[in-house]
């Protein structure tokens, strides 16, 4: 239940506070006086944007803030709103979104005014209506949520259909190009490693012919180095075993050495270094594969890899693309028979209980002096299935003995319409222990019906709490407890006050609901009669 309730700088209401209670709490007041400013302020608080035109004029921001008891919790809910536009909202002082706030406030709170009245008027909101009646909302929103995967799913195959077309070209040049880059087996630094064997193969001769002078200076002719190293380490022979002589002797015996390995050195490679024509023709061919990598996948080994590489993902992809089309075909179809089978199931539930329905809203019609009228609900296959399901629904209403029905959007008047409302309101039951809002429900309405929608609100009272606009005294004096809203001057501004009233204020205001401007005697009694029947028969 809503306990407290402050307004602050909210349109014309400066500063606002009323404490509700348990029961059925009526506001009343002259038009004009901020009836619907207040209803506005609750409904804005639990649900919606709060513009910024409703901050006061000349003031920064405007607050609204609502004490809530439900289930043993207590929700203290405040909302904030700029003159610039921007809103806070926040549960028990912690910030929330206003989708969080949205839904405490579905589970808190209902506003009936002629908002909901006209929705009756809407043939798309009579499926939500129905639904609801039948607690059926679960079932369509899981229908909703497949038919909206469907959508999803659909999107996503359209878009990988037209990735896919003409894929399979590049598919097969994909796979030609890895096939020809991991064929050819390029290695790192094996174009410098051709280029110089064939360096050599090109210029064999000329390397032998130098070879061949090598071993004739160093080792082979008269006057080789060999020969005169030989000769010099003879003449230090008759020298004695000096220091000096053994020091020259040892390094003239290691550069014969020397000069002996290089010799044998260059033989082995002066008969190795043959040129090969059929090597050089390999050498050649070889280098002009790595030219042609080279030149179409890039200019250095790196560069080819990381073509390499690039190529398999992207044929990766696509053949996975190919893969994703054919599960998503499969997962449209699951999905289609999902949606059928939950439509048809919904449609059957719908059909079953649409008779007690129409039963039961005749019944309460019947209470609030509609006797003759029959109510009906039209259910058809409208031929497609979307996230409502396959049924069109139509409300027929004839309100006269011997009048065919007709939709109700074409024939209710506006004191139907309320009639119809309640009636839907009091018909769906449950959500004990909630708020319910009733805003201009005694639209079109009066005499006996208005004291009859008074009876029915006070019956709807005793599983919940009721707060209930009415500019008619017969629904008002049904209330338990009853709110006087008024309007001031104040320093050259208008300010809107709201106070409960005691018994005798409260004839007094009955009074003037009955007769206006001009209060009689007899008003006052009959103001004071109706308090009093309304207290004696329902205490």
């Amino acid at each position: 239940m809503l306990a407290f309730l402050t307004v602050k700088d909210f349109a014309i209401i400066d500063k606002l506070e009323v404490e509700f209670k348990e029961g059925f709490n009526v506001i009343t007041g002259e038009t004009g006086a901020g009836k619907s400013i207040i209803i506005n302020a609750l409904s804005l608080l639990l649900s919606g944007r709060m513009p910024s035109d409703v901050v006061r004029s000349e003031t920064e921001q405007a607050e609204v803030t609502g004490h809530y008891y439900a289930n043993g919790e207590e929700y203290v809910v405040r909302r904030i709103t700029g003159s610039q536009g921007k809103s806070r909202s926040y549960v028990n002082d912690t910030p929330v979104s206003l989708k969080r706030l949205e839904e405490l406030g579905s589970s808190l709170v209902s506003v009936y005014g002629q908002n909901e009245a006209q929705n009756l008027l809407n043939r798309e909101s009579y499926i939500t209506i129905i639904d609801n009646l039948l607690s059926l909302d679960g079932d369509r929103r899981l229908l909703g949520e497949k038919a909206k995967a469907l959508k999803e799913t659909e999107a996503l195959l359209e878009k990988k259909g037209r990735e896919a077309e003409g894929q399979e070209r590049e598919r097969d040049l994909l796979a030609f190009q890895i096939e020809e880059i991991e064929r050819e087996n390029l290695k790192e630094d094996e174009e410098a490693s051709v280029k110089e064997r064939l360096s050599l193969l090109r210029d064999a001769e000329k390397i032998r012919a130098a070879l061949a002078v090598i071993g004739e200076g160093l080792y082979e002719g008269d006057e080789s180095v060999y020969a005169i190293l030989g000769k010099c380490c003879g003449s230090l022979k008759p020298l004695g075993n000096t220091e000096v002589v053994r020091s020259l002797k040892s390094r003239l015996e290691a550069l014969t050495i020397d000069a002996e390995d290089i010799f044998r050195e260059a033989k082995r490679q002066e008969k190795e270094m043959v040129f090969d024509d059929e090597e050089a023709e390999k050498l050649e061919a070889r280098l002009s594969v790595i030219f042609k990598l080279k030149e179409k996948y890039g200019k250095t080994y790196e560069q080819i890899r990381a073509f390499d590489e690039k190529a398999r993902s992207r044929l990766a992809y696509l053949n996975t693309l190919q893969t994703d089309l054919s599960g998503l075909e499969a997962r449209k179809g699951l999905i289609r028979n999902e949606i059928e089978r939950l439509a048809e199931a919904l449609s059957r539930a719908r059909k079953k209980g649409a008779l007690p329905i129409e039963k039961a809203i005749m019944e309460e019609l019947a209470f609030l002096s509609m006797s003759g009228a029959r109510f009906h609900i039209r259910i058809t296959d409208k031929g497609t299935v979307d996230e409502t399901g396959r049924d069109d629904l139509e409300f027929l209403l004839s309100t006269n003995p011997g009048e065919p029905l007709r939709p109700l959007r074409r024939v209710a008047s506006g004191g139907e319409l309320s009639r119809i409302m309640l009636a839907i309101k009091k018909v769906v039951g449950g959500e004990e222990g909630k708020t319910l809002i009733f805003d201009e429900v005694d639209a079109g309405i009066g005499g006996r019906v208005a004291e009859l929608v008074g009876r029915r609100l006070r019956e709807l009272s005793e599983g919940h709490q009721i707060i209930c606009i009415t500019h008619l005294p017969q629904i008002a004096v049904y209330g338990h407890y009853q709110f006087l809203v008024e309007k001031f001057q104040e320093k050259n501004r208008t300010v809107t006050r709201i106070r409960q009233l005691k018994t005798v204020e409260r004839v007094r205001e009955v009074a003037r609901m009955l007769g206006g401007i001009n209060i009689t005697e007899k008003t006052l009694q009959r103001a004071e009669e109706m308090v009093r029947h309304v207290a004696e028969t329902k205490n």
